[in-house]
């Protein structure tokens, strides 16, 4: 990584004080003063006093309870990142207050910017119940495309357990689309759980439980949206 993404990334400082601190000597790398924005795999590194993490991008997901919302601050509700080892985590998009299952975490901006637009048709698949039974042309119906939000073509696949539990697959992850795609055939969510984003499986993690993500889960998240 870069000196100044480095010297950012550890707020340091932002990136015109960061260039400015490189410049004036600020920075060693193996006790050695460095001026130049050079990119550093592994040795110290320190500036000043501090001393730099070579990998300061963190990964994680966590399987979200019902009631957290997703957000890093709330005056009335608990709140995701609460039940985070670190506090400067974002979150990759985002799942409804009674929606629970596989939630990502990082601190890499530009990874979760790209996973969040629709452009990378990232799939995420939700086990879900319903209010009333679906019947095959229903379901056959939806998986031809389910007009919501004024006109919006969205593309989905439905596939059942039973009558009234199944799995859904969706591309975009508008703001209720899930439950919208149900009310356009005049039914109802009761419970929806997210298990899977693009190749990532929620797995048996439990509820409230986190984890870090390996280094090739990492690769393959970072190649699905084209980032080296």
């Amino acid at each position: 990584m870069h000196i100044i993404d480095l010297l950012v990334l550890h707020k340091i400082a932002k990136k015109h004080h960061a260039k400015k601190l490189l410049k004036e000597g600020h920075v060693r790398v193996n006790g050695e003063i460095i001026t130049d924005n050079i990119d550093v795999e592994e040795g110290e590194v320190y500036c000043d006093d501090h001393q730099l993490d070579l990998h300061p991008l963190k990964y994680y997901m966590i399987n979200k309870p019902a009631q957290y919302i997703c957000a890093n601050r709330d005056d009335k509700d608990p709140c995701i990142v609460e039940l985070m080892p670190r506090k400067d985590l974002h979150i990759v998009g985002r799942l409804d207050r009674d929606t629970t299952g596989l939630l990502l975490l990082t601190n890499d901006i530009k990874l979760r910017k790209r996973l969040t637009l629709p452009l990378y048709h990232i799939e995420k698949t939700y086990q879900f119940t319903c209010l009333h039974p679906l019947t095959k042309e229903e379901v056959d119906k939806a998986n031809e495309g389910v007009v919501i939000d004024d006109n919006h073509l969205c593309e989905c696949f439905i596939q059942m357990k039973d009558e009234k539990e199944g799995y859904i697959t969706i591309h975009e992850g508008r703001y209720h689309e899930v439950k919208k795609i149900f009310l356009s055939l005049n039914n109802k969510i009761l419970s929806l759980k997210r298990i899977s984003f693009g190749h990532l499986e929620l797995g048996h993690l439990q509820e409230g439980e986190y984890r870090h993500l390996s280094d090739d889960e990492i690769a393959t998240l970072r190649e699905s949206v084209y980032l080296d």
